[in-house]
């Protein structure tokens, strides 16, 4: 039996386990599920969320849950700090990006007047703003490109592909670890994909 990914094209959260199933260059057969058209994910799975990893048979639900598992069965081309502290704060960077960073991007997205997309902006730019100091000096978060790399990375490529939101110009810093992320995972630039 293959591993198949349970996905949305979409997906923020599935666009990370490509990336780790890319990086560790484990195969895997995509099961694409629309939002309206989750039965057969519901009678897999028990819940409607995605991604969804059957790993022969064993069903893994959550990005971060598949990133862990895919990290302990195939430890090649790591996706965590080699330091136990690193990998610490790298998780709760993951963490931080799936949970905090998302819900500023959301806001950004269901922004329908001028007031809340002001104020959605305003959150965002926080957000942004502590991004675009943490690459200061740095190509990565850590000594190379980490799980937290690719789950801000993610939630960011989402934030401008399907939010339309461009990250002002002002984040030097973030605007070139993006580039760099880009080329070290060899995917065109994000103006490419959105236009």
């Amino acid at each position: 039996m293959a591993i198949r990914l349970f996905q949305s094209l979409t997906s923020m959260f599935c666009e990370k386990v490509r990336i780790v199933l890319a990086l560790k260059q484990v195969p895997y057969e995509v099961v694409d599920v629309k939002k309206d058209e989750r039965k057969s994910l519901i009678e897999f799975t028990g819940q409607r969320k995605v991604p969804v990893m059957d790993y022969h048979g064993q069903r893994i639900i959550d990005s971060t849950f598949i990133s862990a598992f895919l990290e302990e069965k195939y430890p090649q081309n790591t996706i965590y700090p080699k330091e136990a502290s690193d990998k610490g704060l790298c998780l709760m960077l993951e963490d931080w990006s799936d949970e905090v960073l998302i819900g500023a991007i959301h806001l950004m997205r269901r922004a329908e007047t001028p007031e809340a997309h002001q104020a959605a902006e305003k959150e965002l730019g926080i957000h942004l703003r502590s991004l675009d100091l943490l690459f200061t000096g740095k190509n990565f978060i850590f000594e190379r490109m980490t799980l937290a790399d690719i789950a801000i990375f993610t939630q960011l490529h989402y934030l401008y592909t399907v939010v339309k939101y461009e990250i002002p110009p002002n984040h030097k810093n973030l605007h070139t670890w993006l580039d760099l992320m880009r080329r070290t995972l060899k995917l065109p630039s994000l103006y490419d994909v959105a236009a």
